[in-house]
């Protein structure tokens, strides 16, 4: 229900940024940097590789995780529900910052982009889930989100956030193995993608950072003020 729930939210606050001028480009744009960008080419060709030699070694994990438990129980549920709930959080913090215009455009785009690409392969992939529930074990929707979150906050509020949100990305991957609800190669591409959409937005994101142009009149002339920030 949390999923859904969540999946509704990005879709309503994406369809009002719409009427935006720059939402279009920022989508494009987005998209672009998450396939093209050097840095996230070795993301994914890390999380392919990953997904890959543990795909030979899903079962054995998986028979280990159910027979002796990789964490707590306690710990489990914490993350399972931080894999949903960890961007609520994300949106309360932004949606009550100064800049939450472009906060909201940045985290609405890349967050509804990674939902689109996450069920795309559900569907395409069709891969069964440990526990024999459905068809849409890969690659985690759960890993996923939490990493893009971490990404997310890692790039708007620095290190202080990033760090402690990537800690409990971990968790939520773990918990899910744990759960029975996925295979280690789902969880490792999960975090991949979510970690590859996160930064393909964050360059969109900073770039706008960077350059704000402000249009001044003074004196019967047009300036235009080139700000900077380093």
């Amino acid at each position: 229900m949390i999923r859904y729930k969540s999946v509704i939210l990005h879709v309503a606050i994406t369809s009002m940024l719409v009427g935006q001028s720059n939402i279009a480009t920022y989508f494009r744009d987005g998209l672009v940097n998450t396939v093209s960008s050097k840095s996230n080419q070795m993301i994914f060709a890390a999380g392919l590789l990953g997904a890959g030699l543990a795909y030979k070694n899903d079962k054995a994990v998986q028979k280990y995780a159910q027979s002796q438990g990789i964490m707590p129980d306690k710990l489990a549920e914490i993350g399972d529900y931080w894999g949903n709930g960890g961007q609520l959080l994300l949106w309360g913090s932004i949606l009550s910052s100064k800049n939450r215009n472009e906060n909201s455009r940045f985290v609405s785009t890349a967050f509804l982009t990674n939902i689109i690409l996450t069920y795309g392969l559900k569907y395409g992939v069709g891969r069964e889930r440990p526990d024999g529930s459905n068809n849409r074990a890969f690659s985690s929707g759960h890993t996923s989100n939490s990493f893009l979150t971490a990404t997310i906050a890692q790039e708007i509020y620095g290190s202080k956030v990033g760090i402690p949100a990537y800690i409990m990305a971990c968790i939520t991957g773990m918990s899910r193995i744990h759960d029975d609800k996925h295979y280690l190669s789902d969880v490792i591409f999960g975090a991949a993608l979510g970690t590859a959409v996160g930064k393909g937005f964050g360059l969109v994101y900073r770039d706008n950072q960077n350059l704000k142009i402000g249009i001044i009149p003074g004196n019967q002339q047009l300036q235009i003020n080139f700000v900077w920030s380093l």
